[in-house]
């Protein structure tokens, strides 16, 4: 039976209503982590998640995302457990990295990194089983589970910063703070989910069967994925800290966080129930696009008018919130206001791609898109242009590349089933 527009606002509120209060709580401590660490603190942080995500984001072959296509349970119990052995798996190779701990430390021109790296196959880990749990959860249905995560990590995580950064742990205090904040909703909903953890659904040639079944998402979607990471993150932070100072990570990498956040309160509360809603109504191309135009409406009705306040009162914002020595993340968020938009109103029905299996398509289109925004951005200090400017290059160039993903999502509910 297909959702109602009712049961479809219903679920958005109660995963609004938790993300709301998620994205307080950081909005509330804010002005003392600003003013407990400095911009090159964050960008060390920023810098060591970017490596993590690196591995995690694909730790599990993306078998998780595959949750919603099994109409049956037990093979979405078997794709489960399917998840978890690759994570496992793949967080332990991820501990190879320290090996080139010093190397890695050169590259970001970031002593200070060197010693952290030991703890990135625990975060490769903790972030891979985060994915496949809350994507276990939109499975069940089960929003208050996942509301309740999200707000426990907010609050252990922002806390853990604060409480650590007056005991004067410094950066450690950051990514300590952040990795207990993920291992609290891991463990909470790996609890709630036990019962679905069966021993007599492990048959290793079904399991096999499933994952050829649903080979495109570790070649593919997993692909698409990390070159998302590696892109938007690594590569991007590598380029920022090497060629304008780690200072220069630490207000970007700021001004991406509490900017996005009040965006992505919404968004992933939005995407979350239109992959959902668009995989029940898959086949009936009017009741698809309704879902399509509604998502995107309802988050344009939320994220236009906070990008207005960001271009208008940025700096001022930043200032008064977080302290004078963040103004100039608040002049960054002006600069990158137009692709944060965009990327906000694509990022929440891009789970079309996976549910018409069109994922080689998005792929080949991501890699353009990334290739020129960050071609674009190394351009600017090869030529040696002011950050502002390239800021400004950067944004026009990722704005175009969301709106292109845009068009092509709609295009692909309204084609004609082959």
């Amino acid at each position: 039976m297909i959702s109602s527009s009712k049961q479809y606002l219903k679920n958005f509120l109660i995963l609004f209503s938790g993300n709301t209060v998620a994205q307080i709580i950081p909005f509330i401590l804010a002005p003392f982590v600003a003013r407990l660490f400095s911009p090159e603190e964050i960008a060390v942080q920023e810098n060591f998640l970017a490596l993590a995500s690196l591995f995690a984001i694909a730790a599990a072959g993306r078998y998780e995302f595959a949750f919603l296509i099994p109409k049956e349970e037990k093979p979405a119990r078997q794709l489960l457990l399917l998840s978890l052995c690759i994570a496992v798996c793949v967080s332990l190779l991820s501990g190879i990295t320290l090996f080139f701990s010093e190397n890695i430390a050169r590259m970001y021109k970031t002593p200070e990194l060197e010693p952290l790296i030991i703890l990135v196959s625990p975060a490769v880990f903790l972030l891979s089983l985060l994915s496949i749990f809350n994507q276990w959860m939109i499975r069940k249905g089960s929003y208050p589970m996942i509301t309740t995560a999200r707000i426990m990590q907010s609050f252990v995580q922002n806390g853990g910063y604060i409480v650590l950064g007056y005991a004067g742990f410094g950066i450690l205090g950051l990514l300590l703070g952040w990795l207990i904040g993920v291992l609290i909703p891991v463990v909470t909903m790996a609890v709630f989910s036990r019962k679905d953890l069966n021993r007599s659904d492990f048959h290793s040639q079904e399991i096999s069967s499933l994952a050829k079944e649903h080979k495109d998402f570790p070649t593919i979607n997993s692909l698409h994925a990390f070159t998302d990471i590696l892109a938007t993150q690594f590569l991007l932070y590598w380029i920022i800290t090497r060629n304008y100072g780690a200072a220069a990570l630490g207000f970007f990498a700021l001004m991406s966080r509490y900017v996005r956040a009040p965006l992505n309160l919404v968004g992933s509360a939005i995407g979350q129930l239109y992959f959902r809603e668009a995989g029940i109504s898959s086949g009936n191309r009017e009741k698809e696009i309704a879902v399509f135009y509604r998502s995107i409406k309802l988050m344009a009705a939320f994220s236009i008018p906070a990008m207005l306040v960001i271009v208008f009162f940025g700096p001022d914002i930043f200032r008064i919130y977080l302290g004078e020595k963040w103004i100039y993340a608040g002049e960054m968020a002006r600069y990158m206001a137009p692709a944060l938009l965009f990327n906000i109103l694509s990022g929440v029905v891009s789970g079309t791609a996976i549910l018409k299996q069109r994922q080689k398509q998005a792929y080949v289109i991501s890699l353009i898109g990334y290739l020129l925004s960050l071609l674009m951005f190394a351009a600017g200090s090869w030529f040696d242009l002011s950050l502002n400017f390239t800021l400004i290059c950067y944004s026009v160039v990722l704005s175009i590349y969301y709106l292109v993903l845009l068009y092509w999502y709609r295009k692909l509910i309204l084609e004609p089933a082959a």
